[in-house]
């Protein structure tokens, strides 16, 4: 495949993309998505832009279709299915809350910071929290992550897989 857009996908291709994506869409699944990548890439320039993506009316309706569309943007065909591979049925718990991480991650550095939650939970609740309470929401997400910090502000990856652990307890 490499760097040319075409509207064909060789067997070659296929198996390359279902390679890339660690086995998690078969050939039928692969072949859907290139159909579906090429609707959304208007222009033909073999890269999707978030303008593209958020035209995509299951995706506009979701309060995190702009940091969705962020993490999609200007993608090719082959990171088009790296990216939705993480919804897959075939992908794994660590691989879906990587991405999860990644979502809430908002500047990049690989923590979750209060300014990073912070985004978040007005992206995810608009208007409906006064400063107070969206300070008190952070607080305590940050204090249940971390419960043996005093001091913590940021969540590490693995504090934030722990979270979702405790929840599968109850």
């Amino acid at each position: 495949m490499g760097n040319s857009f075409s509207i064909y996908l060789t067997e070659y291709d296929v198996d390359e993309v279902i390679r890339h994506c660690g086995g998690k869409f078969s050939r039928g699944e692969v072949l859907s998505l290139y159909r579906r990548f090429r609707e959304l890439d208007k222009g033909h320039k073999g890269y999707i832009s978030s303008d593209e993506l958020l035209n995509v009316p299951e995706l506009s309706l979701n309060p995190l279709a702009k940091r969705i569309s962020h993490l999609f943007e200007n993608v090719n065909f082959v990171e088009f299915v790296s990216l939705l591979a993480h919804f897959s049925n075939r992908c794994s718990r660590e691989d879906k809350l990587r991405f999860l991480y990644q979502v809430f991650d908002v500047d990049g550095d690989d923590l979750i910071s209060r300014e990073d939650l912070e985004h978040m939970t007005r992206t995810l609740c608009g208007t409906h929290l006064t400063e107070e309470e969206l300070g008190a929401i952070v607080k305590r997400v940050i204090m249940e992550t971390c419960p043996f910090e005093r001091d913590a502000d940021r969540i590490s990856f693995t504090d934030f897989c722990n979270l979702f652990d405790d929840t599968n307890e109850e």
